[in-house]
């Protein structure tokens, strides 16, 4: 039978991990976006003013995807609290005979 462990400690490394990708999203941004008015060297208008929606488009993912990710990192991180709480509870709960294995599907 496979057992999966999972630490409360794993879970809040999970959570600061997202958090660190969405402050390195948003702080490549930043950097973008102050770069100003960027000319790609389209003879066209029309061509340029389609990568500028594009790029429009981009940012607006980026934006949402930083928010889910940093929304998702403080879930993770009590999400750790709570899974502690309740693996207290199922061990108080598992009787001596359930660990042992000799009644398995049992509590």
């Amino acid at each position: 039978m496979t057992r999966l462990t999972i630490s409360a400690e794993a879970i809040a490394a999970l959570g600061d991990r997202l958090e660190e990708i969405a402050t390195h999203l948003e702080e490549r941004s930043a950097q973008t976006r102050g770069a100003g008015d960027v000319d790609h060297g389209f003879v066209d208008r029309v061509a340029e003013e389609a990568v500028d929606r594009v790029y429009g488009d981009f940012e607006h993912a980026r934006v949402t995807l930083c928010a889910q990710l940093t929304s998702l990192a403080r879930l993770a991180r009590s999400a750790g609290a709570c899974y502690v709480d309740t693996d207290d509870m199922v061990r108080r709960s598992v009787t001596p005979a359930f660990e042992r294995g000799t009644k398995v599907g049992t509590l």
